[in-house]
């Protein structure tokens, strides 16, 4: 493989049962064919694509062929759907996302977690009155949060988008359908830290004020991470 400027992504346990990968790097420096010693090949509907949106594809790809490979398995297709989504094979669930020259995976398997949903998102720019009302249930979502984490207006919406856009790639692989920003809440409590809550019905899988727990950090000063994994049932 010759990607120069991009190294092969590090892989951690992000917590017992999932593995995640990291890859960062200019784009314009690799070229797609650099993959194909991976085994990683472009999907038809991306071939005509910008070069950036194909670079990102790839090493989203490469991330998770790096988890496979931590859980000691052989790497895995993990194809597009029509929709652009990932479907994850068998047994295995997963979430990719990128931002800013910033590409993270992780994977684990479905007997531990039934799903799992990571986002990076860049600061958003502009939090006008406009996005505000898009994004959150209400005025008193963004304020708890402020106040709460003693965050700025643009770290604040930005943490509610990421963090609905996380558990729209955790639910999404099960329930199938789109739901938009206000069918949850984002909030910090006490008790949990910062959780997020259902606000209307999805399925009887995902009834009106089903929880998750959501892990965030800001990656560097321009681009916050969230995540969340919901532990199987079985």
């Amino acid at each position: 493989m010759t990607l120069q400027n991009i190294a092969l992504p590090p892989v951690i346990e992000r917590r017992p049962g999932i593995f995640l990968a990291r890859a960062s790097g200019a784009y314009d420096a690799a070229a797609v064919t650099d993959f194909i010693d991976q085994g990683l090949l472009l999907p038809r509907n991306l071939e005509a694509a910008i070069h950036k949106r194909k670079i990102e594809y790839l090493l989203g790809r490469l991330c998770l062929k790096r988890c496979f490979e931590a859980f000691g398995e052989t790497p895995l297709l993990v194809a597009m759907g029509e929709d652009r989504s990932p479907i994850w094979p068998k047994s295995w669930v997963g979430s990719i996302s990128h931002s800013k020259g910033q590409i993270v995976a992780v994977l684990g398997r479905s007997h531990q977690y039934a799903g799992l949903g990571i986002d990076l998102e860049a600061l958003i720019e502009n939090p006008s009155t406009a996005l505000q009302t898009q994004i959150c249930s209400d005025p008193s979502e963004l304020e708890n949060l402020r106040n709460a984490l003693g965050l700025t207006e643009q770290e604040a919406l930005t943490l509610i988008f990421s963090s609905k856009e996380s558990l729209y790639k955790l639910i999404f692989p099960r329930y199938r359908k789109f739901f938009g920003f206000q069918a949850a809440r984002v909030e910090h409590t006490i008790e949990k830290g910062l959780v997020i809550e259902l606000q209307e019905k999805l399925s009887d899988s995902f009834p009106a004020s089903r929880k998750w727990v959501v892990e965030w950090q800001s990656l560097n000063a321009e681009t916050i991470e969230t995540f969340i994994a919901e532990p199987s049932r079985a």
